[in-house]
């Protein structure tokens, strides 16, 4: 599972591809989520490979009764790129090509300005704009309704995008995602909050955080679980290193005592305090080398 917000959107999509329909509705208002009757990911390369590769974020083919399938693109963009604005038509000329199908353009944004400026769309030449469908935080729902929400990866990606709620809606807002992500395998669903714990600002994070701790839902103790195996394996992993460092020590000091002149009491000190074995091992193999103290702790 990543561990930024863009790797999490792009991820969560990926999981429940229907999520692709509902952006779209946020983008018109069409309700496609509705009527969908499939969703399913596709390659998110197009074309032959070449000398600059065409690699989207999510590539989804959508299913309608009664109209041709179509293909949405979904990106998820951080900020304004020359590069990116030019390749994006690319993308959508090969996607065409390849599906033989029509094609549109969703690109998640984490500021309403980025949304506005991309939804002028990509001018080509008069007469001749692609369209863009940009969605900025402001475009997202407020999360006090799973309703709005019709798959867990909504109620993720609108975590991650929406603008960070206060006070009672903060509490509404944890509540919602709660009741969406336990309507999923909870294994994904522990994947999810270990990463939206990393991306949500305080007040909603300490709220997840102090939710999980109740283990009313599967999830919850999935979670808990994660957390006691990965702390005992952090704990083994740290009493491996702290055995290490204090072996370390040990046959450093013995090499001294070995010496005619003995350990002094400021080299006990030095080496005693010393906690990063590659120090104490770098010492090690220079009093090897040289066969005396002399200079030993220089840098």
């Amino acid at each position: 599972m990543p561990g930024d917000p863009h790797e999490l959107i792009v991820k969560a999509i990926e999981d429940e591809p229907l999520t692709a329909a509902w952006l779209m509705d946020l983008v018109d208002m069409d309700r496609r989520v509705e009527v969908c009757t499939g969703a399913e990911t596709r390659s998110n390369s197009f074309g032959s490979p070449g000398r600059t590769e065409r690699r989207a974020d999510v590539v989804v083919k959508l299913s309608f009764p009664e109209e041709d399938d179509r293909i949405i693109i979904i990106e998820v963009q951080n900020d304004w790129k020359n590069e990116k604005y030019y390749r994006l038509p690319g993308y959508m000329a090969r996607a065409f090509e390849d599906h033989k199908l029509p094609v549109e353009l969703v690109l998640i944004c984490p500021t309403d300005v980025l949304a506005a400026k991309y939804w002028k769309g990509i001018y080509l030449g008069p007469e001749n704009t692609v369209s863009v469908r940009s969605l900025g935080p402001s475009d997202f729902p407020e999360m006090v309704n799973s309703s709005r929400l019709p798959t867990a990866a909504a109620a993720v990606v609108t975590a991650v995008v929406a603008e960070p709620p206060r006070g009672r809606k903060a509490e509404l807002f944890i509540s919602t995602l709660d009741r969406r992500l336990g309507t999923i395998e909870p294994g994904r669903a522990a994947d999810y909050i270990m990463h939206l714990l990393t991306v949500l600002e305080d007040e909603p994070a300490h709220l997840l955080e102090d939710l999980m701790r109740t283990k009313t839902r599967p999830y919850h103790s999935e979670y808990s679980d994660r957390l006691r195996s990965e702390g005992r394996e952090e704990g083994r992993e740290e009493g491996r290193e702290e055995g290490a460092v204090l072996q370390s020590r040990r046959i450093l000091i013995g090499m001294l005592e070995a010496t005619q002149a003995g350990v002094t009491d400021a080299q006990r000190r030095r080496i005693e305090s010393a906690t990063d074995r590659e120090e104490l091992e770098a010492w090690i193999t220079k009093f090897i080398g040289s066969g005396s103290a002399a200079g030993l702790f220089d840098e």
